[in-house]
């Protein structure tokens, strides 16, 4: 049974992930720095931009319990699947040292979400959302 604590608890792990995986990259680039890279923004950036302003406010509205973030962070899941398979860019990954570690964090970032998907619908805590 998931309690509001672990869930809070889910959700600061969550964060944590977030974070280390920016870390991670952080260090790549700085260790390993692209060659001619195009550091342009594009469209696809901001809506991007936009997606992850909208993915980190419904994180911390579920961590307040507030029942639009239940709302908020589907729709934002949903919105990333979505922009994920129509991203029509030649995504090139040039693989480091890092490159295992971001994976695995980003990995455990997609079991968290699933993790919270699973508490908000099928656990008593989808009562504290309505």
């Amino acid at each position: 049974m998931i309690t509001e604590k672990i869930f809070k608890k889910i959700i600061q792990t969550q964060i944590a992930l977030i974070i280390t995986t920016f870390v991670l990259v952080a260090f790549e680039t700085e260790i390993y720095p692209l060659e001619d890279e195009d550091l342009s923004f594009t469209f696809s950036d901001s809506i991007l931009l936009l997606w992850a302003i909208g993915y980190i406010t419904s994180i911390s509205l579920l961590y307040k319990f507030k029942p639009i973030g239940k709302k908020l962070y589907v729709i934002i899941l949903i919105l990333g699947l979505i922009m994920t398979l129509l991203q029509n860019e030649d995504f090139f990954v040039e693989y480091t040292s890092f490159t295992p570690f971001i994976y695995a964090v980003q990995s455990l970032i997609f079991m968290v979400d699933g993790i919270i998907l699973a508490s908000l619908f099928l656990t008593t805590l989808k009562e504290k959302f309505s």
